[in-house]
């Protein structure tokens, strides 16, 4: 089996749908991030492996991955998906590419399968899977001799069931950049990477559909990243424990689950598999842990419950119910603060975005607080809803909407964060 020359990871996104949490490709499951698990995935089957990124985690990016590979910036960022294929414009150079997306999780073992259609003399290979229900993106239309003609973009009425992956295939991908640059001045900049394959679609005689079968997992909004979870989490198949853990013989704990290095369970305290625990956490006495996730340095305080729930570093609990829901690093929770996850009339969470109330399609959602956020005594914050980062929570507060970023609220007023 031949490599691919190329393999190019779009990583350029603002994660703008993604606030209040940040960088979807780095974000971190089982003490690795996202992008890694997906190079890990496909660095067998490249020549090179090119990461295009958003100027703002260069940087973050070069530090954070593990293997070999290529990492160059995003300038023109409001082309999103073009503008990344764009920056390789001068690296790529009449060669073949694979694109795909930084905050896409797939089964990547498909590739030998996808090279061998490759092979078979196809200048573009688009990548669908079959979905059962309508997922926002964009759906495969064929002709009536089953020829694709066309990808159209969160159709009102759906022309297939086969929804597009970002898994695209070029023989040459200056054939598909010279399209991009020809119609940047004539549509709109967001999707002039959908309006670019369409063009090159209709004037190709050699496109073909590889049909992918297995899950895959889209870090697309915050409350995505529950759904990731337990996928993860789904991975730990027996207990692990690494060196100075400290349990408790009072303690329960039904597996499987992950202790990793200086983790203490405290005296009567009960951790619930499939769960993971950072380096250096502590579960304290009476506490539950109930399948989630737990970062570095975290402290569960007596008689907190945390329950299907991201917790990120340095998250501090007391006396707290913590359920479904997502914690960035650094979030200090004042003792009896509460995040509810259910909506009395049973109905899906919906959250806003951009503006825009959305349904998360959960039926059990708590909060998405941000990064150096705190949450005074006894307050509440209601099914889905965001807190930004730096943002302070005042004690007893009922907090119903999203707050942004860097606020103080209390007394029902909302005020500038100075602190």
């Amino acid at each position: 089996m031949r490599k691919l020359k190329n393999i190019l990871i779009l990583a350029g996104g603002d994660s703008t749908r993604f606030w209040p949490l940040t960088n979807k490709v780095v974000f971190p499951f089982l003490g690795k991030s996202l992008i890694n698990y997906i190079i890990d995935q496909v660095f067998s089957y490249a020549s090179k492996i090119i990461v295009v990124s958003h100027p703002n985690i260069e940087e973050q990016l070069k530090k954070n991955i593990e293997k070999k590979v290529l990492v160059i910036s995003q300038k023109e960022i409001d082309l999103g998906m073009a503008g990344a294929v764009l920056a390789a414009k001068n690296i790529i150079r009449n060669n073949d590419a694979l694109i795909i997306n930084g905050s896409d999780l797939l089964d990547f073992s498909f590739l030998p399968a996808f090279i061998r259609k490759v092979e078979a003399s196809n200048e573009i290979v688009i990548t669908a899977k079959e979905m059962k229900d309508n997922f926002p993106g964009g759906y495969l239309k064929f002709d009536d001799s089953g020829r694709l003609i066309e990808i159209l973009e969160k159709p009102k009425i759906l022309p297939s069931s086969f929804y597009k992956l970002v898994v695209d295939y070029f023989f040459d991908l200056n054939v598909f950049l010279e399209k991009i640059l020809k119609l940047k001045n004539k549509i709109k900049e967001d999707c002039l990477y959908e309006q670019g394959l369409n063009f090159m679609i209709k004037e190709s005689k050699k496109t073909a559909v590889f049909c992918y079968q297995k899950d895959f997992y889209s870090l697309k909004y915050p409350w995505h990243v529950l759904t990731l979870m337990n996928h993860f989490l789904e991975t730990i198949k027996k207990d692990y424990f690494g060196k100075n853990v400290s349990i408790s013989k009072k303690a329960t704990i039904v597996g499987p689950v992950y202790f990793s290095k200086g983790v203490k369970v405290g005296d009567y305290a009960k951790v619930v598999g499939p769960t993971f625990v950072g380096e250096n956490s502590v579960i304290a006495d009476f506490a539950l842990v109930n399948k989630s996730h737990i970062g570095k340095d975290c402290l569960i305080g007596g008689y907190s419950e945390v329950t299907r729930s991201y917790l990120g570093n340095k998250v501090f609990l007391h006396r707290n119910y913590v359920g479904d829901s997502v914690i960035a690093d650094n979030v200090l929770m004042g003792a009896g603060a509460v995040l509810a996850n259910f909506r009395f009339d049973g109905q899906p969470i919906r959250s806003k975005v951009l503006k825009e109330k959305i349904t998360t399609y959960f039926l059990k959602l708590g909060a998405i607080i941000g990064e150096r956020s705190k949450v005074g005594v006894n307050a509440m914050v209601l099914p889905g809803v965001k807190i930004g980062k730096k943002t302070f929570i005042g004690p007893g507060q009922i907090v119903k909407e999203d707050i942004a970023d860097n606020k103080f609220f209390f007394d029902n007023k909302l005020e500038d964060n100075l602190l």
